[in-house]
């Protein structure tokens, strides 16, 4: 490791703990994408056509997410004065005067320390390439360390190993992921994802990690689990990385990607009060989304602002604005991988009460007492463009006490926690929740009348999952929606080349995982385990391909 590794390697050790799981997502209802754009993503289309300097929010608009936490203030990272007095943009970075300047050459400079930037390092310096991998926050690994390790994929030998053999074709998991995309996505890159997963699974495991099938009621035999969790895999490929020689560089962000002649030669980056010139003979972007800071959000999704996050504060689009420099086609759809919890302060994951965010028989109503949504969804994912739509971003599911016992006995210790409010009149219930009465009062009405009629004209819920809600006590569970991943950024071939607006290569420019998901997802998330198949896959291409080009 080198010195600068060893100055840094302490910082590396503490991560946010546990996150979001991943569910299947095997059925989704319809939605009208011409109302989820006037929504959401008119801003969204906006940006893509500027930078950041010509559409930068206003100043105070967001605060920093408490879900993880922040950077030190050294210019680098996420800061919460950064957050809070203007938005912490690479431009704004790159503005700030250095002390010093430093240069280093490296084969390949990798931006992003997460599955994707870790999968490539480590693809490339076993091929005796130089690499140095720049990461900004104070931690390694982004939202990859930060997951629960879930792995979707076919045909590896752990899975035979295991007896985990009905999981089908390469062919039948790209169709799949082309149609959870709503038929918005590049069917090439569900197939690279789809062929090389397995593959992918294999040469973690062949570095030490181990997978078992996710533990969870109806996980299909694609699904699999990180014994270690998504922290274990990326410390996995950090040792692996180190031990080949790769230069791991914390607390330090690029702000430039350097072009000589329409081609990616390296990049400018700060640490601290120093400026590093990093020549390379080619350039991996992989740094990740943009749910981190609700600035960034608004940027690029601002139907999220204000919305919890459990993803990394450093995930603040800095790949988007440096891939722009170089040209790069950009394609951005609003889209969010989007979980609900518990709580207007909500509960952790794991706890006991999670289960209560998806109570089908009640009735989903936003803070102001209307309903907002179809409750028969099968994932939380398909909730993502309801609440967009709503504008809202507090939310409770009504609900009486016709609920199964354990369930019944989950919301009374809901009511305990201050997570749940009770009352025996739906009037009384909207005081204790603070809702407006009459609304809400009007909305029970009309969802009784449906049941009665046995037919959902509004929102077209499961016959089976309507059920009139009439015996008291009442209940309104509190739900806060929460980002954990973003969905739109780069073009990117599969040979994991960044694409220019003509969907030809930026020469010598690479790139992978969240920076390429744009391609493999449309609004919501397909599918747990799906980001870190993509990540490991996209990240060994990417190195591959750098490999090639600079004729290594």
């Amino acid at each position: 490791m080198t010195d600068q590794g060893n100055k840094q390697a302490a910082k590396r050790n503490a991560r946010p703990e546990t996150t979001p799981e991943h569910v299947e997502n095997p059925a989704r209802p319809g939605l009208s994408r011409r109302a989820f754009v006037l929504g959401l993503g008119a801003s969204a289309a906006f940006v893509a056509g500027g930078s950041l300097a010509a559409c930068t929010p206003q100043t105070g608009a967001g605060t920093a997410s408490t879900a993880s936490p922040n950077a030190n203030s050294n210019g680098t990272g996420n800061s919460p004065s950064a957050s809070a007095d203007a938005p912490d943009t690479i431009q704004a970075a790159a503005e700030k005067p250095a002390d010093k300047q430093e240069t280093k050459d490296a084969d390949l400079v990798v931006v992003g320390s997460g599955i994707a930037g870790m999968s490539a390092a480590v693809e490339a310096s076993r091929a005796g390439a130089k690499v140095i991998v720049l990461e900004k926050h104070t931690v390694t690994g982004g939202d990859s360390s930060i997951c629960s390790g879930n792995f979707y994929c076919c045909g590896s030998k752990k899975q035979d190993e295991l007896g985990y053999t009905d999981y089908g074709t390469p062919e039948e998991i790209a169709q799949f992921y082309f149609d959870q995309s709503d038929g918005d996505a590049n069917m090439d890159i569900c197939r690279l994802v789809a062929e090389n997963g397995g593959e992918a699974m294999d040469w973690l495991v062949e570095m030490g990690c181990d997978f078992d099938k996710k533990p969870e009621e109806g996980a299909t035999d694609r699904s699999m689990l990180s014994t270690t969790g998504g922290k274990g895999l990326v410390d996995t490929l950090i040792a692996e990385a180190e031990k080949n020689g790769v230069e791991l560089m914390m607390e330090t962000r690029a702000v430039e990607v350097i072009m000589d002649d329409g081609a990616a030669t390296g990049v400018k980056a700060r640490q601290g009060s120093t400026e590093y010139v990093i020549n390379a003979k080619a350039v991996m972007l992989a740094c990740g989304g943009f749910d981190g800071q609700d600035w960034s959000k608004e940027l690029y999704a601002p139907g999220a602002v204000g919305w919890h996050t459990f993803s990394s504060p450093s995930n603040t689009g800095d790949g988007i604005e440096l891939a722009r420099q170089a040209g790069a086609m950009v394609l951005l759809k609003g889209g969010l991988s989007q979980i609900h919890l518990v709580g207007h302060e909500p509960l952790p994951l794991n706890d006991e009460l999670s289960s209560l965010r998806m109570v089908n028989t009640g009735v989903f109503v936003t803070d102001l007492g209307y309903r907002c949504a179809n409750e028969s969804m099968t994932s939380q994912f398909d909730y993502f463009t309801p609440f967009v739509q709503s504008g809202r971003k507090k939310f409770f599911i009504i609900c009486d006490s016709q609920l199964p016992e354990k369930r019944l006995e989950l919301v009374k210790k809901g009511v305990e926690k201050a997570v749940v409010n009770t009352a025996d009149t739906i009037e009384a219930l909207a005081e204790e929740a603070g809702l407006p009465s009459y609304p809400l009062v009007k909305t029970v009405e009309k969802y009784n009348a449906l049941c009665e009629a046995g037919e959902d004209a509004d929102f077209h819920k499961k016959p089976e999952d309507l059920q009139a809600l009439t015996q008291a006590p009442f209940y309104a569970i509190q739900i806060t929606p929460n980002t954990n991943d973003s969905f739109g950024a780069l073009a990117i071939s599969t040979k994991a080349e960044v694409l220019d607006e003509n969907r030809q290569p930026v020469p010598g420019l690479y790139a992978g995982g969240t920076l390429g998901n744009a391609e493999l997802f449309y609004l919501r998330y397909a599918v747990s385990g799906a980001s870190l198949c993509m990540g490991t896959v996209t990240g060994r291409i990417a190195a591959q391909s750098a490999l090639e080009y600079a004729r290594l």
